[in-house]
């Protein structure tokens, strides 16, 4: 195994410092309201190969608009919170079912479609925001920053040389259905609960619930992903609450607050581009950027708190309930084979 050294890891975290600082700076620019969403990407897209990396950011951004549209198509058409808590259970059933069946990298864009759904409608129940303007900054901030991570790395990544990874199997269709009946149950209630009590904690709950229902379920076996993904969420969330303390202590202006962000996404493009770390790397940016509001006003430090404890919780019990489905097909094996 080749060592580890500075030389390896330093070129590549400020690939990806460069990507989000642009992607980051044109969405605030552009007078966006959450220019934090332009910045997430860059952490994602960002692969080993080029065909990899051209292919999940297209997925992205086809998903992102079918998730968009899905979204504002709910909450122009339905006005009862249980009709659109089952608008949004059905599309993150459907797309995490979809996503899981495909198996390969080319079911990205049916997870995001079932969680941008949800990234639509849950503040617009929660908070009162525009499901209209809110699809909109979402797709460009989805497209600022793919096009941010493939022009800076797109040099430097290497073409695939070898056969592209097979399909991992099996792909149970019992796993499939009981994934689709959990998730789609566990968002319809949550996005519900937005609905009819609208705090602060509940609509973050309801998000992190769509997001990781359909990250998590779409996985062929994600129990070894949960070993890093529960700790690195829970880093993430840290990192953000003391931000907006930081933030709230000192009483920084905007371009303090700028500031401030670019700090903590150097430091997580540095601990997402190390190979020990790399994995909960991930969950540590994209949690920091959406608990922490980075770059953005955002909300006050104690309803970051309370947003980070209904994330928090929310990771907590898919992770669970999604581990001990996936343990199911060990058992059902074992059964087989007795």
């Amino acid at each position: 195994m080749p060592q580890l050294t500075a030389d390896s890891v330093l070129p590549k975290a400020f690939r990806l410092f460069i990507a989000a600082l642009i992607a980051l700076s044109l969405s605030e620019l552009l007078g966006f309201h959450n220019t934090y969403w332009a910045a997430m990407p860059v952490f994602v897209i960002a692969q080993p190969v080029r065909e990899d990396m051209l292919i999940r950011g297209l997925l992205r951004v086809a998903g992102t608009i079918a998730g968009a549209a899905i979204g504002i198509l709910t909450l122009l058409y339905l006005h009862n919170p249980l009709s659109i808590g089952l608008a949004v259970g059905a599309t993150v059933a459907i797309g995490t079912g979809i996503a899981y069946r495909i198996g390969t990298t080319y079911s990205y864009g049916f997870t995001l479609m079932a969680f941008s759904c949800g990234v639509i409608v849950m503040p617009s129940l929660g908070l009162g925001a525009d499901g209209v303007t809110l699809a909109l900054e979402r797709l460009w901030s989805t497209l600022i920053g793919v096009a941010s991570i493939t022009l800076v790395s797109w040099y430097f990544t290497p073409s695939r040389n070898g056969p592209v990874p097979p399909r991992p199997v099996p792909h149970s269709t019992r796993q499939m259905l009981m994934r689709m009946a959990f998730v789609g149950g566990l968002c319809t209630l949550t996005t519900t609960a937005t609905g009819l009590a609208p705090h602060f904690a509940v609509m973050s709950a309801g998000l992190a619930t769509s997001v990781f229902c359909a990250v998590i379920g779409s996985m062929n076996d994600p129990r070894p992903i949960i070993r890093w993904l529960v700790p690195g969420v829970f880093m993430g969330v840290c990192a953000a609450i003391l931000y907006r303390f930081i933030i709230s202590q000192f009483g920084l202006d905007h371009t303090q607050n700028y500031i401030l962000a670019i700090i903590f996404i150097a430091i997580g493009s540095l601990i997402r581009a190390h190979p020990k770390t790399a994995a909960p790397g991930l969950d540590i940016n994209m949690c920091f950027l959406l608990a922490g509001e980075a770059g953005a006003v955002g909300h006050s430090f104690e309803l970051t708190a309370y947003g980070a404890c209904g994330l928090i919780a929310g990771n907590l019990l898919v992770a669970g309930v999604l581990h001990l489905i996936a343990s199911l097909r060990d058992r059902e094996g074992k059964s087989a084979l007795s």
